[in-house]
């Protein structure tokens, strides 16, 4: 079995490695990164090579996502098995259902995990799964790799993924976005919350700032969870205020 890999940053990078034991790996990025290919021993590849392996993987930014679905559309060999990795499903799973041809099959999907998270290995990670118009024959193919990599497959629907991870991790991010801008560094004294916190702001600043912004602008559900957090927080500073001046 041939994948193809459209987008080499850190994730994709990270997707060829995990693939790699278990087909023949060709990738695809916008700028060279034939170096870096190497050093994993997957094969560089022209776009036009990539879209005719068996599975085509999708993984460039959230905001790119759209247009490059609509450039490989035509490209597709018969048959092939599509799929994203973006950390929102709904918009995604709207543009594989636009324009990707019913000659081939098509799957959202979610690892829900990065580089760093996964630097430990990958065992009883999440990768969720929405089978969008795929076969059974080609859904138990995708399972059986999964189950190789020993993840924890979630199968659900776009829009209930965006409504968990509204809250799960764009508001995370966001929090952790606060704490940066707050300023939050390590400190002498400490306490197990607080090194928490300083675990958060670490994980959710490693990924990229467009990430971060693709996350609220992309997921439907996050400006609600995002402003109810805000509100939430200021009904608290609100009673802390009371109090100090003497209030209940």
């Amino acid at each position: 079995m041939k994948i193809g890999i459209i987008g080499f940053s850190r994730f994709g990078q990270l997707l060829a490695k995990i693939l790699k034991p278990h087909a023949e790996v060709l990738v695809y990025n916008r700028s060279d990164k034939s170096n870096e290919t190497k050093e994993l021993g997957v094969t560089w590849a022209k776009l036009e090579q990539v879209c005719q392996c068996d599975w085509v993987i999708v993984s460039v930014a959230i905001s790119a996502t759209e247009d490059m679905i609509k450039q490989i559309a035509p490209l597709l060999k018969k048959g092939s098995l599509v799929m994203d990795v973006c950390s929102v499903k709904v918009f995604p799973s709207q543009w594989l259902e636009k324009y990707i041809s019913k000659d081939n099959e098509i799957m959202a999907t979610h690892p829900m995990f990065g580089p760093d998270s996964a630097a430990n290995g990958l065992k009883d990670l999440q990768w969720v799964i929405c089978p969008l118009r795929i076969s059974p024959d080609k859904l138990a193919e995708v399972k059986k790799v999964l189950n190789g990599l020993e993840v924890k497959i979630i199968e659900t629907t776009p829009q209930e993924h965006d409504k968990e991870t509204a809250i799960s991790l764009a508001l995370v991010h966001f929090i952790g976005r606060g704490l940066e801008e707050f300023g939050i560094k390590p400190q002498r004294i400490s306490t197990l919350g607080f090194e928490r916190l300083l675990k958060v702001n670490e994980t959710v600043t490693n990924d990229s700032f467009r990430l971060f912004l693709d996350m609220q602008k992309y997921n439907p559900y996050a400006k609600e969870a995002r402003e109810r957090f805000i509100n939430s927080v200021q009904t608290v500073n609100k009673k802390v205020t009371e109090s100090e001046k003497g209030g209940q």
